[in-house]
C-alpha cells in the first residue's frame, strides 16, 4: 500500500515540478532570445523625395527594433505625410533580422490654387501656392497673395517638421492684412474702420512624443486703423510683442480624402511690455477635433472651441467658424463652441472628391454686450458641397448656406480655395 502511494505521489509530482521548472525558467529563456531588428531598409520609388526623408517620415531606421505586424504602423506614418500617391511597405524575415522594402510614389508637391472667398458683404481675390516637399525634404512653404475689399495683402508660411533632421520642429509666418473691421451695437451694425495688420510669428518647437510637441514663440504685430465709418469708434493704433507657448498634438490618421483620430492646439499668449508694447494683453485659444468614419468614405467631424482673454478687442478669427452670422460680428473676451459636420461624398474625380457637407455651429460667447450666460448661445445650422483635392484634404471649392437662429437669416458663402 505504501509503495504504491509513493509512486503515484512520484507520478504527480514529475509533472507539477516540469511545469514549474517551465515557469521559471521560461520567462529567462524568452529574455535570452534577441529582439528582432530592421537589418535594412530598400526605398524606391520616389524621384523627388530623399531616401533620408522617407525614413524620417515612416519614423524607422536601420537597428530599430521591430514587432510583428508593424508594417501597417509604418505605412500609416507614410500616409499621413500627405506626400504619395502611393505607399507600400514589406518586411521580409531574414532570420532574427527584418529586411525592410518602401515603395512610394511621389504626388506632385506644387500646388496653385485660386483664392475667392465671399460672405455677408466681405470680397477677397488671390492666389495661393503650396509647396508640400520643398526640396524632396518634406518642408512646407505656403504663399498667398490677395486683394482683400481692393486693398493688397499677403503672407507667407514656412514649416519645418524636423528642424535639420532632429526632433525640433520651426514655424515662421509674415503677413501683411487691410480689413474691413465692423463695429456692432447689441443687435445692429453701427459703422466700420480699416485695420492694416503688419508683422508675423517666429516658433520653435520639440517633440515630446512622435506626434506631440511643446513650442514657443514671438509674435510682432502692429495696427494701424483708418477710415472710420458711422458710430465706428476705432482703436488706437498699437504695436504688439507677445511670447506664446502651444502644445500641439496630432493623432489624426490620413488615408487620401479621409480622416480619422483626434488632435489638440492649445496656445498661451502673453504681452512682453518691456520690449515696448502698446498693447499689453494675454489669451488662451484651445481647439480639439475628432474625427471618424462612421460608414464607407464617410466623415463625421467634430471641432470644439475656447478662447479666454483679458480684452474683447483682442485680434482673432475666433467666430468665424459661425457660418449663419456676419463675419467679424462677435469679438468674445470669453468664448466656448464649437462645429459638427457630416461629409458624404457623391462623385470622385482623379485628383479631388465632390462631397456635400451637413454642420451645426453654436458658440457661448461673451464680449461688452453679453453676458457669460446660456442665453446668449449663438447656433447655426446648414448644407454645402466641397471638393477636397486628394492625399491633401484641401478645401478647393466651397458652396454654402447656414441659417442662423438668433438672427433668423439665412446667410449663403462661396470660397474657391479657403475653409468655410
Amino acid at each position: 500500500m505504501a509503495v504504491t502511494i509513493l509512486r503515484a505521489t512520484l507520478g504527480l509530482t514529475g509533472p507539477i515540478l516540469g511545469l514549474l521548472l517551465a515557469l521559471l525558467v521560461g520567462p529567462h529563456k524568452a529574455q535570452a532570445d534577441p529582439p528582432s531588428r530592421v537589418a535594412s531598409i530598400e526605398v524606391s520609388g520616389a524621384e523627388r523625395t530623399t531616401r533620408d526623408t522617407v525614413l524620417t517620415l515612416a519614423r524607422i531606421r536601420e537597428g530599430d527594433p521591430w514587432r510583428e505586424g508593424q508594417e501597417a504602423e509604418v505605412l500609416q506614418n507614410l500616409r499621413n505625410a500627405r506626400l504619395f500617391y502611393d505607399e507600400s511597405v514589406e518586411a521580409v524575415q531574414q532570420g532574427d533580422a527584418v529586411a525592410l522594402r518602401i515603395r512610394v510614389t511621389d504626388k506632385w508637391s506644387l500646388i496653385p490654387v485660386p483664392l475667392v472667398l465671399v460672405r455677408s458683404g466681405e470680397r477677397v481675390y488671390g492666389l495661393t501656392v503650396l509647396e508640400s516637399n520643398v526640396l524632396g525634404r518634406g518642408k512646407k512653404l505656403i504663399a498667398v497673395a490677395k486683394s482683400h475689399d481692393g486693398e493688397p495683402a499677403g503672407s507667407l508660411i514656412y514649416i519645418d517638421p524636423y528642424l535639420l533632421g532632429t526632433q525640433l520642429r520651426l514655424f515662421a509666418y509674415a503677413t501683411r492684412d487691410d480689413t474691413r473691421e465692423d463695429v456692432w451695437d447689441e443687435d445692429e451694425k453701427i459703422g466700420s474702420y480699416r485695420l492694416r495688420q503688419t508683422g508675423g510669428v517666429a516658433a520653435l518647437g520639440y517633440r515630446l512624443t512622435p506626434r506631440t510637441s511643446l513650442s514657443a514663440g514671438l509674435r510682432l504685430m502692429s495696427y494701424r486703423t483708418r477710415g472710420a465709418e458711422g458710430l465706428a469708434e476705432p482703436p488706437a493704433d498699437a504695436r504688439e510683442r507677445a511670447l506664446s507657448l502651444r502644445l500641439e498634438h496630432d493623432g489624426v490618421d490620413f488615408d487620401e480624402e479621409l480622416r480619422r483620430g483626434s488632435s489638440l492646439r492649445v496656445v498661451a499668449e502673453q504681452g512682453v511690455s518691456v520690449l515696448g508694447d502698446q498693447v499689453d494683453r494675454w489669451a488662451v485659444d484651445a481647439l480639439a477635433r475628432y474625427s471618424l468614419n462612421p460608414a464607407a468614405r464617410h466623415t463625421l467631424a467634430l471641432d470644439l472651441r475656447g478662447l479666454l482673454t483679458d480684452d474683447s478687442d483682442y485680434v482673432n478669427d475666433s467666430t468665424d467658424f459661425l457660418r449663419g452670422y456676419e463675419a467679424g460680428r462677435f469679438r468674445p473676451d470669453r468664448l466656448l463652441g464649437g462645429s459638427l459636420e457630416y461629409r458624404v461624398p457623391i462623385a470622385k474625380l482623379s485628383e479631388a472628391t465632390v462631397s456635400v457637407v451637413g454642420f451645426a455651429d453654436a458658440a457661448l460667447l461673451r464680449d461688452p454686450h453679453h453676458d457669460f450666460a446660456l442665453r446668449d448661445l449663438q447656433a447655426d445650422a446648414g448644407a454645402g458641397v466641397a471638393i477636397y483635392l486628394r492625399r491633401v484634404a484641401l478645401p478647393v471649392l466651397q458652396l454654402h448656406a447656414a441659417y442662423g437662429f438668433a438672427n433668423r437669416r439665412l446667410l449663403p458663402g462661396f470660397s474657391l480655395g479657403a475653409g468655410f
